[in-house]
């Protein structure tokens, strides 16, 4: 899975630099949208709910 992620940014890196960032939107729009949606997802999550939860737990005992 995370091979196949890389693979994936490895693409749209070199997209991006031949098309120019106005192309590689043209043409992976909504993919790039899911991509960044995903990442703020997964990272919120860590930051706003898993960190002040092990902080609680660990005040807890």
């Amino acid at each position: 899975m995370v091979k196949r992620l890389w693979g994936f940014l490895r693409i749209l890196r070199n997209e991006r630099r031949e098309l120019g960032w106005r192309g590689l939107l043209r043409r992976r729009g909504w993919s790039l949208v899911v991509l960044v949606v995903a990442f703020y997802l997964v990272r919120d999550l860590f930051l706003y709910v898993l960190v002040p939860l092990a902080v609680v737990m660990g005040l807890k005992r």
